[in-house]
């Protein structure tokens, strides 16, 4: 029983919406005010200022022990309207000339009007307007208090009315920034599970390796596919720099020293908001090499709902090792069958050479067969020379690296071209203007010369016109570069194929629908000669527009080139 009470007193009081608490400076105030009337004057009605000192205690009792959460919220105007009344009792009882205590109103009127109900201002109005007419109305011969009633409700009105709106004001804000705060933790829980759920994904493929850096290339974090590739444990690849972990690739690069890669050469096309897609070496502590097909993209910064990641990089990499082990199988075999057929054409066209210059006559239709076997003996040695050549390239077959003047070259090239550029009706030009120095191989830019006007030839139709530009420049970091560029007038390539172009034996469709010789390695070989350089092939093209391949290579660096 005891406990309960003390619940109960409790709840009265320290409830967030205690009614107890609420009226209780209310009640203190109107009974001191009844001790000091006691005190310090003659009452007129004694017995009304009992009646007040019992309404004002009944009603503070009230507060505490009625349950008012049971109850409908109009209750809770009981215990305000029980003090008012008090109020008016006291000042009626009192039958001084003057309102004396209608300023104690404002406590119990501003319960009533801060109530979130409509009702609340409607019975503060109400309850004051009787308080402040009672005394004139008990006794009529009391003009003054009418009059201070009037100009008292005058005040109290708009007081009690902007009181309310004011309150209900802020507790739609209050409402609203509840709500609003109620998204925001919904929103960051849902953040949390997607990056906890982006976590266990990223922790779950142990087949690739990601890695967060910063800016500057430190490893923020790491998954345990990263470990499992680069040999090392996590811990041991957070603080240490991307480029440390694995090794340059360049032809001519020491095989047997660890050489970390710069940033930027990682990075790449990435630090302009691009992606950058690039095959790295990796040396394993127990000597084992692993080649990883590194993905180099930008990465923002996260610094709500969870651990701050600043701004940097990330890097997918895959484990492509088996897959260049096969290559490198497939490019030794084609090498070997390449060199293989080699010996028995260059027998098939020694032999046709001797028939033709022999002193016995041949018949025209002799001929004439001499010159279909001729004629395809030539074309198969070609595509003997381009394997070999393309296997030699992605094998790493060694560089000469020598001063080549680039113009030179590519009028050489074409003029080995010309035969085939005349019998098919298209004009080829070259655009030189001065000496083109470059450091490089000069059988390497004959080949790039080579496919890429014999490309544009073969796209081009009889009439048309295909343009070897070459040019000097200057790299970024000073060093020297040439720019070949070729331009036919041809049909064009399909916007959905000039990404696989540089594909081995990729055929475009027009190639196949119109039958075009070649087996499509070409520009892979191009593109290999260009990645061997460091340099960089670029193909626009447009359906009905022609093709424009440009081709930047600069120097071969020291290291490439062999020495003396």
């Amino acid at each position: 029983m005891t406990r309960a009470l003390f619940d109960r007193l409790a709840v009265g009081w320290l409830a967030p919406d205690a009614v107890a608490l609420r009226q209780a400076p209310a009640t203190v105030t109107i009974l001191v005010s009844l001790v000091v009337v006691e005190s310090a004057v003659a009452p007129e009605r004694p017995a009304l200022l009992v009646t007040a000192g019992l309404l004002v205690a009944l009603a503070q009792l009230a507060g505490i022990l009625v349950p008012w959460r049971r109850l409908r919220p109009v209750w809770r105007a009981t215990p305000p309207i029980a003090q008012m009344t008090a109020i008016a009792l006291l000042d009626i009882g009192t039958g001084l000339p003057m309102a004396e205590f209608d300023i104690l109103l404002i406590l119990p009127m501003g319960m009533l009007a801060l109530r979130p109900e409509r009702w609340g201002p409607v019975v503060a109005l109400a309850m004051c307007t009787v308080v402040l007419l009672a005394p004139a109305i008990v006794d009529v011969d009391r003009r003054q208090p009418l009059l201070h009633a009037v100009v008292t409700l005058l005040v109290i009105v708009p007081t009690v009315l902007g009181a309310h709106g004011i309150v209900q004001a802020t507790r739609m804000q209050a409402n609203e920034l509840q709500r609003a705060r109620d998204a925001l933790d919904v929103r960051a829980r849902q953040l949390r599970a997607s990056r906890d759920t982006l976590s266990s994904i990223i922790e779950a493929a142990t087949e690739q390796a990601i890695i967060a850096t910063d800016v500057h290339g430190v490893v923020l974090s790491a998954n345990s596919g990263a470990a499992r590739i680069l040999g090392r444990a996590v811990h041991e690849l957070v603080g240490r720099e991307i480029g440390d972990l694995v090794d340059d690739l360049r032809p001519g690069a020491p095989q047997d020293v660890h050489v970390g890669v710069p940033l930027r050469r990682l990075v790449g096309r990435a630090a302009e908001g691009g992606t950058h897609v690039e095959e790295w070496r990796v040396v394993l502590a127990d000597g084992t090499i692993r080649f990883l097909e590194l993905v180099a993209t930008l990465r923002p910064g996260l610094d709500d709902a969870g651990p701050t990641l600043p701004a940097g990089y990330l890097f997918v990499g895959t484990d492509v090792t088996p897959r260049r082990d096969e290559q490198r199988q497939q490019d030794e075999f084609i090498g070997l069958v390449s060199h293989e057929l080699r010996t028995p054409l260059a027998s098939i066209l020694g032999y046709l050479e001797l028939i033709r210059s022999g002193d016995h006559v041949l018949d025209e239709e002799q001929s004439r067969y001499l010159d279909v076997v001729e004629r395809n003996a030539n074309r198969l040695r070609s595509l003997v020379d381009e394997l070999l050549a393309s296997a030699q390239v992605v094998v790493g077959a060694p560089v000469s690296g020598q001063e080549v003047d680039v113009g030179d070259v590519a009028r050489g090239a074409v003029t080995s071209q010309a035969p085939i550029s005349r019998a098919a009706g298209v004009q080829v030009d070259v655009q030189a203007d001065g000496p083109v120095p470059l450091l490089s191989d000069p059988q390497r830019l004959t080949q790039i010369v080579d496919n890429l006007v014999s490309n544009a030839v073969k796209h081009s139709l009889a009439g048309d016109r295909v343009v070897v530009e070459v040019r000097p420049g200057t790299a970024p970091d000073g060093a020297r570069t040439a720019l070949i560029r070729v331009v036919d007038e041809g049909a064009g390539i399909a916007p959905d194929e000039l990404s696989r172009l540089t594909e081995r034996f990729y055929r475009t469709r027009d190639t196949k629908r119109r039958r075009v010789r070649g087996v499509g390695l070409g520009l892979s070989l191009v593109q290999a000669i260009v990645d061997e350089h460091g340099g960089r092939l670029t193909i626009d093209s447009e359906l009905g527009s022609g093709t424009q391949v440009e081709v930047v290579l600069p120097d071969l660096t020291e290291a490439t080139t062999p020495g003396p």
